[in-house]
Order: C-alpha cells, then structure tokens, then sequence
C-alpha cells in the first residue's frame, strides 16, 4: 500500500476514533457488543439514506439504498421490512419531563414564597401548611404527582430527603447519570441534538448555519476542573433559566397565531468539556509494517 493512501488511512481513522471511541466505551460498559452495535449502525445507514436520497430527489429504492450505503440490498430489505413506524421525536416525553423537573427547581430558587430572607431555597416539608414541596411542585410542574418530582430530583442529586422528613435543595440544575435506561436515553439525545448541528453545518452556506462556539483551554491543571465545574453551574443556570423564559414567552406569543405550518424542536444545551491527556499508545505516529506491506 502506498504510504500516502496508509497516512490517509490512518487520519481518517483517528478522527472516526476520536467521535466514536465515547460510544464505544459507553456500549461496552452496557454490556452491548461490537456485533450488535454494527447491526444497529447499518440501520441508521439505510434509514440516513434515505433523507440523503430524499433530499436529492431521488428514488429510495433498495439498489439504491445499498449502492449508497455498502450494505447488501437483501440487508436493505430486511431493515426496512422490520422497521416500526415512530412518530415525534425520541424521548420526547422524558425531556418534557425533565423540563418539568427544571421549572420546580427555578421556583425553588427563586420565588419569594420558598426562599429565605437571603434567598436561597428553603427546606420543605412534604406537605401540610405554609410553604411545603407538593405546594412547589403544584405551583410549578402543574398535575405531577409530588412524589414523581420527589424521585426524579434526588434521583437526580438536585434535592434530598433528610432524616428529619424536610426536602432540601442541593442544585438548581441537574444532570442526568448512571447507567440506567433513562440516563443513557437521555445520552443519546444530547450527543444526537451535538451532531445534527455540527452535521448540519457542514453542507448549510454561511448564513443558515447554526451558532456553535467554544471556550477550551488545552492545559489547565486538573485541581481547575471542580472551579470551573461551579462557575459554569452558575452562569449558565442564569443564562438557561433566562433562555427558557424567553422561549415560553415565544411560545405564547405563537401560539395566539393561526398557522398550519409544522412546529420545530428548537433551542441551546451548554454542556461542559473535559479531555484526559493521550495516553502514550494511542494515536501512534507509525503504521505497523503488517499495514504497509
């Protein structure tokens, strides 16, 4: 093989490494093997291509579909033939669920009725008189039953319940952890919200692109990552908490107006980066003579 097609080969490879080596690790750690993953993989090929095809103006036809992706066109078939029809957008209803869980917690913090003199949230008795946590979540979150919220927030590690039977705050945002059902569902719903932007503003001209930015440092000492955990918890709680005021206004407002047009899912996640260093076997710099000959 000629060396220019083996550096080729190997820069193509590490950049499908570097996008795919958290998902890798998050499956293994799933118990989910490489077999499996690749079948769930060419699925998402043929299904990908037929919004490409679409897009395209062309026929999604099974030759088609299988010249496009690689995958053998009875593959096709069998994909598709085994396909169940979806509708909205997936997890849809845990995201309004955690959205729910977000404006009890902005109450929390913020409204007078369960705030202290210095204005941070107070311990709350499950119920009974004066401010208590099922009047929060009633105010807040609408017909949940209270001990739904309850669960989902210390399951969450944004509240507690203490020994003494008052709940107490410990975040005003939460993010999803562990290796449960729900938290890998909700992981796959931000990395995918990440890459459809970054995917989208690959092939959109300059003025339809959709704002990314960043702030990285490439070598900030590890004792720095819990500082800047806590002034981005900060920030960007204010800046979330404002953002979706914003958006519920927006929604109102258009919701007053007569139109059939579809609705879109549309808005910001911030999250935070951090990045171990390489360790000394990854990325080598030489191609094993195996590869070259």
């Amino acid at each position: 093989m000629h060396k220019l097609q083996i550096r080729g080969w190997h820069e193509g490879f590490s950049q499908t490494q570097r996008l795919l080596a958290p998902i890798a690790r998050s499956a293994l750690r799933q118990g989910i093997t490489a077999h499996e993953f690749t079948r769930w993989v060419e699925a998402t090929f043929v299904h990908a291509a037929i919004d490409v095809l679409r897009e395209q103006g062309k026929d999604a036809s099974f030759s088609r579909i299988s010249a496009v992706t690689g995958i053998h066109r009875h593959a096709v078939s069998a994909i598709l033939g085994g396909a169940s029809g979806t509708s909205g957008v997936p997890g849809a209803e845990k995201e309004y669920q955690r959205h729910r869980l977000a404006r009890v917690l902005s109450g929390w913090f913020e409204s007078p009725a369960f705030t202290d003199s210095d204005g941070r949230p107070l311990a709350l008795p499950l119920d009974g008189d004066g401010p208590s946590f099922a009047e929060l979540v009633r105010e807040h979150s609408g017909d949940i039953y209270p001990g739904i919220i309850l669960d989902e927030l210390v399951r969450a590690g944004a509240a507690r319940l203490r020994d003494d039977g008052m709940v107490e705050a410990i975040s005003r945002r939460f993010t999803s952890g562990g290796a449960g059902d729900a938290a890998v569902e909700h992981a796959s719903i931000v990395a995918g919200d990440v890459l459809r932007t970054v995917e989208h503003n690959m092939q959109a001209a300059a003025a339809e692109r959709l704002y990314e930015d960043s702030a990285i440092a490439g070598d900030l000492p590890p004792n720095a990552i819990p500082r800047l955990a806590r002034m981005l918890e900060q920030r960007a709680a204010t800046f979330l908490d404002d953002f979706e005021g914003w958006l519920s206004e927006l929604q109102q407002t258009e919701a007053m107006q007569p139109t059939e047009t579809p609705t879109v899912r549309a808005g910001v996640r911030i999250i935070m980066v951090t990045e171990a260093p390489p360790q000394a076997d990854e990325n080598p710099d030489t191609v094993p003579d195996s590869a070259a000959d």
